[in-house]
């Protein structure tokens, strides 16, 4: 049965509803695949009790027996980044301190379960979700399928690490710097970091008001192919009436976009953080793919992205009290002993100090950032690019490199949708990615080109570690 683990969720679903294939089954399978891989890769850290996985999937098999209306994720095994509460679970964050047993569901874990799917469990971060890689002294490292000397990123790398070897069909996870794209990138599956503002993250492990992180941080899907991340994204759509950043918005269809008629925009180098031979070479390869197809294709880059990373990493993230408050912050919590990245993130942070009126100036800068990359754009419908300078890295390089996330948080910046898709190889065996950027709300837009992208590369490709 190991086969059904590397489906798409969306076949997964059809034939489940169609009871070609059972419930049952699929759970159990799935059950099975990540207690052969997750010793080696360390990328489940809660697991859902078993039998009541298999107990969900029979109620859901005796649905479709009786003819019951079954949900679009009928059946669907899938996984929850540990930064998001789940109901029974004890929720951590990747930190001893918030570790705790959730009474609630976030409203998009709750929005899958109402749509048919079983949780099989948490998945591995960065300690407080601050990280390149999912390492924390609670859970350990998570090591990616692919070379296990090497890290799946961060700070969703456990999500990617189990879907990239079929543990799950689906996952959701959240993105405020490329936390969803880089370890899409780095395990050679699907991710989508939405239009900011699409989907509610309401029950976060870390509390509901974001403050000034608010505009910047979104949840989205991660999963094996294109067309699932929409599945995805169509079931978490829409304002709780909780998430004051959470807007009614249409969401559209990939197929209903033409490709033929999109204007694209393509570059190599952000000023920052050059991609390598083999990066360059998939890009470029995607680009010229794109070319046969599209209605133009420009090599065009915006000139403000070069501020990316002081505007986002070091203005926001970081902020400008020589990490004081965040220091007060975990000493609150009492965290005395941070874990790798953390004390990476609170050694960068020490570094940084400016005003309040120093500080209002960089805002203004944000916005006249969007304002530019607004401008930008209306010549072009999509932007083509590197999701990361290279291949996946080896452990131990995560927030110690962090500009490698610069051609990521531009989008953070924006707060535009962008998906990462699998497209070549490197020299080493390791999955590289591309990543596609639409306009605002134009999700079905980026969608539609990653998932032509996807049907000329292939995609994802099952890791040679587990087969």
């Amino acid at each position: 049965m190991s086969e059904l683990c590397h489906l798409p969720a969306h076949q997964l679903v059809r034939l489940m509803s169609e009871r070609t294939i059972s419930c049952r089954d699929v759970i159990e399978a799935h059950l099975a695949r990540i207690d052969a891989v997750n010793p080696a890769l360390n990328a489940l850290v809660q697991a859902a009790d078993p039998q009541d996985c298999l107990q969900a999937a029979a109620a859901a098999d005796e649905r479709a027996a009786r003819g019951a209306a079954l949900g679009r994720a009928h059946g669907l095994p899938v996984v929850v980044k540990d930064v998001m509460l789940v109901a029974g679970l004890e929720c951590s964050g990747g930190s001893p301190a918030l570790r705790a047993c959730s009474r609630d569901d976030a409203t998009v874990v709750a929005r899958l379960r109402d749509e048919g799917a079983i949780v099989l469990g948490l998945t591995n971060v960065p300690e407080m979700g601050r990280g390149g890689e999912s390492n924390n002294s609670l859970y350990g490292r998570t090591n990616n399928p692919f070379d296990l000397s090497r890290t799946p990123g961060g700070s969703s790398g456990g999500s990617a690490a189990l879907i990239a070897v079929g543990g799950a069909a689906l996952s959701v996870g959240s993105d405020g710097g490329g936390s969803i794209r880089q370890p899409s990138h780095n395990t050679g599956i699907a991710g989508l970091k939405p239009t900011h503002g699409r989907i509610p993250r309401t029950g976060s492990v870390f509390g509901d008001a974001w403050g000034i992180f608010g505009q910047f941080n979104c949840y989205g899907p991660l999963a094996r192919s294109v067309r699932d991340l929409y599945l995805g994204l169509s079931i978490m759509n829409g304002p709780d009436l909780r998430d004051p950043y959470a807007v009614p918005a249409p969401l559209g269809d990939p197929d209903d976009v033409e490709v033929a008629n999109l204007r694209v925009a393509a570059y190599l180098d952000d000023g920052i953080s050059p991609p390598d031979d083999d990066v360059a070479a998939v890009v470029t390869d995607a680009v010229r793919a794109l070319t046969e197809v599209a209605g133009s294709v420009e090599h065009d880059a915006p000139a403000c992205l070069g501020r990316t990373m002081t505007l986002l990493w070091e203005s926001v993230f970081l902020g400008g009290d020589r990490g004081r408050g965040f220091e007060a912050d975990l000493a609150a919590l009492g965290v005395t002993d941070p874990s790798e990245e953390l004390a990476e993130f609170l050694k960068q942070a020490r570094d940084v100090d400016f005003s309040l009126s120093e500080a209002r100036t960089r805002l203004a800068d944000l916005d006249a950032y969007r304002i530019e990359m607004l401008t930008f754009m209306a010549d072009y419908d999509v932007i083509v690019g590197p999701a990361a300078p290279t291949a996946a890295k080896p452990h131990h390089h995560g927030l110690v490199e962090i500009s490698d996330f610069s051609h990521l948080m531009v989008h953070n910046l924006t707060g535009w949708p962008a998906v990462v898709v699998r497209c070549g190889t490197s020299k080493e065996g390791l999955p590289i990615g591309v990543q596609i950027v639409a306009r605002p709300w134009e999700d079905a837009t980026a969608l539609a080109v990653a998932a032509h992208l996807e049907k000329v590369f292939g995609g994802w490709r099952s890791p040679p570690m587990v087969g």
